[in-house]
């Protein structure tokens, strides 16, 4: 939401223009009810899991009342990753007055933005998270609430509540482990997201692409199997899909477009991917999505022998 006037609402309309699923994230700009006003289709909404669990209730309630029609939950944030990138901007780490006097000589250097966004996309806030934040919402207080509330002791019995209390559509988000992903399938989600949080939690973790064929092949057909990291063209959702992904998401490609164009950037950006996929299907011999599998990609090519077989 900080990359563009009111980026979660701009997105959540390009994305229903599409007729594509949009996903709205606890940690947007937009809360749940401003973006659930200006959507005239249901969007799914993101949350964490967090020590208070009370605050999670909330947040289903308010889900549900903005006919939220799904819920991608999040279960490999037990505690934030090493995260230097956010260091390094500013982002995180820079409280008090020389944070502050960063990030404004950083909006100086950005006139277009800081006009758009800095003056016109008030409030710069957490929208989900300001009511337990109260008046302490600055970037700050946000890191410092994260830190302390993620919960690194949750296993697979504390999700039994959310099963409970929230009866729609279950999509249990950051699996990289067949035996996960039977685990979410016992415990009644309706789908997965074998994703490695875009690799900013564990650096060197198992790439989705490597991850996703032994999931797919344990609970493919049972259950909906979404991926999600290092997509960035249509022909990359080609081949998670060829790797037995019945459906990808957008992170950073939608965030980036948004940032350079808002919605009309989006827009521009899921032409883009569509145009690639119908490329990359006509270039492999597939006549529509259901005939994209694994006999179009290249079997038993290891990255460390390419170089052998150009050579």
């Amino acid at each position: 939401g900080m990359n563009a006037r009111r980026g979660e609402v701009q997105a959540a309309h390009a994305a229903e223009a599409a007729g594509i699923p949009f996903c709205l994230s606890t940690v947007s700009a937009c809360p749940l009810d401003e973006v659930a006003a200006h959507a005239r289709e249901p969007f799914w909404f993101q949350l964490y899991m967090i020590r208070d669990r009370k605050f999670m209730k909330d947040l289903i309630a308010k889900a549900k009342e903005a006919k939220c029609s799904a819920l991608v939950f999040t279960v490999d944030m037990p505690v934030p990753g090493s995260r230097y990138r956010d260091y390094r901007s500013g982002l995180a780490g820079s409280p008090g007055m020389m944070g502050a006097a960063r990030r404004v000589w950083q909006a100086m250097l950005r006139p277009q933005w800081a006009w758009d966004v800095g003056v016109h996309g008030r409030p710069h806030q957490l929208g989900n998270v300001a009511p337990v934040l109260g008046k302490s919402s600055g970037l700050e207080d946000f890191f410092a609430w994260m830190r302390n509330n993620f919960d690194p002791k949750v296993t697979w019995s504390d999700l039994d509540f959310i099963r409970e209390i929230w009866d729609g559509p279950l999509i249990i988000k950051g699996i990289l482990d067949p035996e996960d992903a039977k685990a979410a399938l016992k415990l009644g989600a309706d789908g997965i997201v074998v994703s490695n949080h875009g690799g900013r939690q564990l650096d060197g973790v198992l790439s989705t692409a490597r991850a996703l064929p032994p999931i797919a092949d344990v609970v493919g057909g049972k259950m909906t199997v979404l991926a999600d990291g290092g997509v960035r063209s249509g022909l990359d959702v080609v081949r998670m899909l060829a790797l037995g992904a019945d459906g990808v998401l957008l992170g950073r490609a939608w965030v980036y477009a948004l940032a350079g164009g808002g919605k009309a950037g989006i827009t521009h950006m899921l032409q883009l991917v569509e145009a690639e996929m119908r490329v990359a299907m006509a270039l492999t011999g597939c006549t529509n999505i259901d005939s994209i599998d694994r006999s179009r990609l290249v079997a038993g090519l290891h990255p460390d022998k390419v170089g052998s077989h150009l050579g």
